[in-house]
């Protein structure tokens, strides 16, 4: 009977897979929140699956010379299961390049507390190419070196015009400083406004994507997901991180209108939002990470406040700019108004000078102890605009 029963449960397993599609990366890889000791790898499967990532270091072993250690996709002790995956790595040294591949099984049965039936595995088969590739931040590093794109509205022919050469450059990482999109609606607009070229172009090099929200990416059905795709160290969408000489501060603009603007239909909880972010951001100023590093650049994509904006760039002059003022800022790095301009005149409020990126073109930003070097660079890679910040 035992054998009869082992034999009908084989046979069972074996019809459910009959028929069911095999399961295949459908979007990405990319990289994400990447730290001096981890990063996180995101993608989307075809079907439902259950996913891990096996790392290797970057020594000229073959990457199947020894068990590898795999790192999976799980919340609270358990595995997630579904299309979007989020594998968090953890555990590295500094400075440091790493190979990994991804893999996944599809779900061919879920039957909850019954059973759970998966597939074959499936992912970056590194016997047909290379695997990919992370390198861990490193705040000993000389200097850093990153570009800046923003206000892509799904525009993908310009945005791939502005990547072209990251492969052969290797920035550290490339900075999404906002409103990528109009609105964000579906997953589906989301990779093909601008994330699928993203994986593209950046994660054969292992170049790391850095996300700012901007105002248009607070609008949309599907706005609330913006955090399953970019995570970050804070689980907000502000946070920080070092490269270099450099410390980086990521902070979320909110909406431009106040929260009661009919187009909100009483949804928007920015101006809440951003008197949190504020608290978070006096303490970041305060704090013997940020003092000690050399330089200090804020990545944002409303610019604060003039006489005739807004009430978000109002805020965020009220909010931020008293607490920027007296924390030593370099250069703040903002987009918004779809053209270029530089800011010195105190004009906003601030003590520190303000680059706005138009939606045509890229910064290609280079930092040490020295200063900052930036370039405004064009669609056909022209260098239009050039500045210089000594520290």
């Amino acid at each position: 009977m035992k054998r009869l029963i082992s034999i009908l449960v084989a046979l069972s397993a074996w019809g459910i897979a009959i028929g069911q599609p095999s399961v295949r990366i459908a979007h990405g890889p990319y990289l994400q929140q990447v730290t001096d000791d981890g990063f996180t790898v995101v993608w989307t499967t075809t079907i439902n699956a259950a996913s891990w990532v096996e790392v290797a270091p970057d020594d000229g072993s073959h990457f199947y010379a020894a068990e590898r250690p795999k790192y999976y996709d799980s919340h609270i002790g358990k595995r997630r299961i579904g299309r979007l995956h989020r594998v968090r790595v953890e555990g590295l040294a500094p400075g440091t390049t790493y190979r990994y591949r991804i893999m996944q099984q599809g779900v061919l049965c879920d039957e909850g507390n019954k059973r759970v039936v998966l597939g074959e595995g499936y992912g970056s088969d590194i016997l047909k190419h290379k695997p990919y590739t992370a390198t861990t931040l490193d705040e000993k590093k000389d200097q850093t070196e990153f570009w800046v794109v923003n206000d892509i509205h799904a525009q993908d022919s310009i945005f791939r015009l502005l990547l072209e050469g990251a492969e052969k450059a290797k920035p550290d990482f490339v900075c999404f400083n906002g409103d990528m999109l109009t609105s964000m609606e579906s997953e589906k607009q989301l990779f093909e406004g601008y994330l699928n070229s993203a994986a593209e172009l950046l994660t054969p090099a292992g170049i790391p994507i850095f996300a700012t929200r901007g105002n248009h990416e607070n609008r949309g059905s599907f706005s609330p997901s913006f955090l399953d795709y970019f995570p970050t160290s804070t689980g907000e969408v502000y946070y920080t991180f070092r490269q270099g000489p450099a410390y980086f501060v990521v902070l979320d603009c909110g909406e431009d209108k106040p929260d009661s603007d009919i187009r909100y239909y009483g949804l928007s909880t920015t101006d809440a939002y951003r008197e949190q972010e504020a608290r978070w951001l006096k303490g970041v100023v305060e704090s013997e990470e940020y003092r000690a590093a050399p330089l200090h650049i804020v990545v944002l994509h409303m610019i604060p406040g003039g006489k005739s904006s807004w009430h978000g760039e109002q805020e965020i002059r009220r909010l931020f700019v008293p607490i920027l003022n007296e924390a030593s800022v370099d250069i703040m790095l903002c987009g918004h108004y779809h053209r270029y301009q530089w800011i010195d005149d105190g004009s906003r409020g601030t003590n520190f000078p303000i680059l706005v990126n138009s939606n045509r073109d890229k910064l290609v930003v280079k930092a040490d102890r020295r200063g900052i070097d930036i370039d405004v660079v064009n669609t056909g890679g022209e260098v239009i605009k050039r500045h210089r910040i000594d520290k």
